[in-house]
């Protein structure tokens, strides 16, 4: 029907998918047009299905890889909206899908009114970032942090990463560049942030 939500649906523990699917479903002004369990098959059906909505966890198949799978997402032109919906809300967590392009980030503590509520507002560009106040707070100070600072693209993916803890190696190995140019872009993100090292982005 027209003037539905088109939403791609991506989630890798069966039930969880059906209960959402189902919830999802039952509303007039949505409809899932694609399932996907994996990262590699999300972004298959992303290219064949637009969406206008991409539902993402964290984890898939036991690893942290919605982050990453959000950033590719984001990167094609005319991106869909990114709902991150996971069980993890630490602000380390919430902080890393923010630099990574989601749009809004829900905590699976929440009701399904309140997903569903959350599925209509980020379909029409409003962000819904709920984790916890204190949580909350520090995704507020660090997105002011991050538009007063006019870090890069590059920067923000490099950032992402350091709130995930990843060594400036691990970096470069995921982001397929050399070593120094990871701590040149490192130290460029620090002056920007008004900090003196790593320690004090925690």
């Amino acid at each position: 029907m027209a003037g539905r939500i088109r939403i791609l649906l991506v989630e890798d523990h069966p039930v969880v998918r059906l209960g959402l699917r189902t919830a999802i479903c039952a509303q007039p002004d949505m409809e899932v047009v694609a399932e996907a369990d994996s990262a590699e098959q999300a972004l298959a059906k992303q290219k064949e299905h637009v969406p206008q909505l991409v539902i993402i966890p964290l984890r898939l198949g036991g690893e942290l890889r919605g982050i990453e799978l959000c950033r590719e997402v984001k990167s094609v032109p005319d991106a869909p909206f990114v709902l991150v919906y996971t069980s993890y809300n630490s602000k380390e967590d919430s902080s890393s899908s923010y630099l990574s392009g989601a749009d809004s980030y829900l905590h699976k503590g929440e009701d399904t009114g309140r997903l569903l509520d959350s599925i209509r507002a980020t379909s029409t560009g409003r962000r819904v970032w709920r984790l916890g106040t204190e949580a909350s707070d520090q995704m507020a100070r660090l997105e002011q942090a991050v538009e007063n600072s006019h870090l890069t693209r590059r920067e923000r993916e490099v950032l992402g990463f350091m709130l995930q803890r990843f060594t400036n190696a691990q970096i470069a190995d995921e982001l397929f560049v050399e070593l120094p140019t990871v701590k040149t872009h490192v130290s460029n993100i620090l002056h920007k942030l008004g900090l003196r090292s790593r320690q004090e982005l925690f």
